[in-house]
């Protein structure tokens, strides 16, 4: 067995736990030296957030330069009351305030952000869009280039980073405190390092089915279809558990998309996903559909149906309407604003083509043995043949078509739907597509504190032991807030650095409590 030793052990380097550690080694370098070990079982830094593009931040200087001027008051208020107050409001306030700080440190040391955007057309404007160096418009995966600058920062700080060597153990001492970690390299060598402090950041459990449907209740790839990340198998939530770190409430970052569509076939997907009709598979409308860009919501309703699926179903009327003036909605991350690709797209999903994708595409894999989401769009010549592909109810579907196109127009006294999107489902074709519950990870299962501290069942802090991340994201209280874009980037980060502060904090002060102890 290989004996190692460190100041403060890191377990995973995706972007909290990566995050930590640049930030630890800093505060180390500057008051005297120490050392920062990191442990990751891939093979690269940032983890899931290598797909990701955007952090919040509120107050920030490229607020105040675009005169954004929502506060930090303003921003802790209006989630807290989002969360009905069950988030921890300490760490709320405490991630809100160090949000602004955070990316001034991040530009530090050579991230460039293109600007502030939002998520969609009800969202606050707090995502701060990392910068791609060859583009000057939102790019997908530009977070990249930011873990990129931290990853080289931080090996210029000194931190230590074993790659192929996922901890398996975290070891306590006689007080209960973390006192190091057991790791095992690719090729089998066993690694003990102590050390006086120990964070977690192993990044949830989104790519573990049994846990998800033990946590979760959801069964994966029958009524959910989450991005199943490599590596986010809950490592860290399950080596806390078993030291005595309490069961935090677990939920997934809900969105939703068509399996087998969505980051492959994007223009239909962007082109379904509009504000139109959307039935169950009673063939019954149950959504105001022109909260379709909230996927937190859209989500939400569709884990309320049979099957936890919905249906969007437009006429060839509503497609010449779009090649004529242009989608409803346009999302930045995928750039759909016409149709000139529809016809292409269509043939090829329907003939069984592959086509050029990119994005989260990859992420879609593990859907090939998933029977139930072969087919999620179709192409129809009549009512009929909607309700016998799909199995929705016939006679439901076209009395809920009648008064569809009855109020067309007009006035929605079902669900207030804005005039403008009430688009009679008309023509000579029928475009359908079927959208289930989905998300990029986990969220939670960890509890700590506002100084992300793990606490135990009693609620006091086990010494020495701290959580970030998406491990220990119990804030949202389960609903990712999407009227926040980029809150989980934004978590991930500030939650990383201040486990960090306190852990460096922890060593010199009167709670220390000796590994050896």
């Amino acid at each position: 067995m290989r004996e190692m030793e460190a100041d403060i052990v890191v377990v995973a380097a995706g972007m909290s736990g990566l995050t930590a550690a640049t930030q630890a080694q800093e505060l180390l370098n500057a008051t005297g030296g120490g050392s920062v070990v990191v442990f990751e079982k891939g093979g690269t830094t940032g983890g899931a957030a290598n797909m990701g593009m955007a952090l919040f931040a509120v107050e920030s200087r490229l607020q105040k330069e675009e005169m954004y001027d929502w506060t930090k008051d303003e921003a802790f208020q209006f989630f807290m009351e989002y969360t009905h107050w069950r988030s921890d409001a300490k760490l709320v306030r405490r991630w809100f305030n160090l949000s602004a700080d955070t990316i001034d440190w991040l530009e530090s040391f050579g991230t460039e952000f293109l600007g502030v955007y939002k998520y969609f057309k009800g969202s606050h404007r707090t995502q701060h869009m990392v910068k791609d160096p060859s583009s000057n418009k939102p790019t997908e995966r530009s977070a990249t280039h930011m873990i990129k600058k931290m990853t080289d920062y931080a090996k210029e700080l000194g931190v230590e980073f074993l790659f192929h060597a996922p901890v398996t153990e975290i070891l306590t001492g006689s007080k209960g405190q973390a006192r190091g970690v057991k790791a095992v390299t690719a090729d089998g060598e066993e690694i003990e390092c102590l050390c006086n402090a120990v964070i977690v950041c192993s990044g949830g459990i989104g790519n573990n089915v049994q846990m998800i449907e033990e946590h979760l209740g959801f069964r994966w790839g029958v009524d959910l279809f989450t991005f199943r990340i490599p590596g986010l198998d809950g490592d860290g939530m399950n080596m806390v558990w078993k030291i005595g770190g309490k069961v935090a409430p677990v939920c997934m970052e809900t969105t939703y998309n068509t399996p087998g569509v969505t980051d492959i076939f994007k223009t239909i997907s962007e082109t379904m996903r509009q504000p139109n009709l959307m039935v169950n598979l009673d063939g019954k409308r149950f959504i105001n559909e022109y909260i379709m860009d909230n996927t937190t919501y859209t989500g939400n309703a569709l884990l309320q149906q049979k099957k936890r699926c919905g249906f969007t179903i437009i006429g060839s009327d509503i497609i010449d309407y779009y090649r004529e003036h242009g989608l409803d909605y346009i999302t930045y991350h995928h750039g759909i604003r016409t149709l000139e690709k529809w016809d292409y797209e269509v043939e090829h999903y329907t003939k069984g083509i592959d086509v050029e994708a990119a994005g989260l595409s990859s992420l879609h894999e593990n859907l090939e043995d998933v029977e139930e989401a072969q087919t999620n769009f179709w192409v129809c010549d009549s009512i009929e043949e909607v309700a016998k592909v799909t199995g929705i109810h016939l006679e439901n579907l076209k009395k809920t078509i009648a008064e569809y196109n009855d109020m067309a127009g007009g006035y929605d006294h079902q669900f207030t739907k804005p005039a403008r999107y009430l688009k009679a489902i008309t023509g000579n074709k029928f475009y359908v597509a079927r959208h289930f519950p989905s998300g990029y990870g986990s969220l939670g299962g960890i509890q700590v504190n506002e100084n992300m501290e793990v606490l135990n069942n009693e609620l006091e802090k086990i010494p020495g032991l701290y959580a970030c991340g998406m491990d220990s994201a119990t804030v949202f209280a389960g609903n990712y807030c999407f009227y926040n874009p980029g809150s989980t980037m934004s978590y991930a980060v500030n939650s990383g650095r201040i486990a960090a502060m306190e852990s460096v904090k922890y060593m010199d002060s009167d709670d220390f409590v000796d590994p050896e102890d």
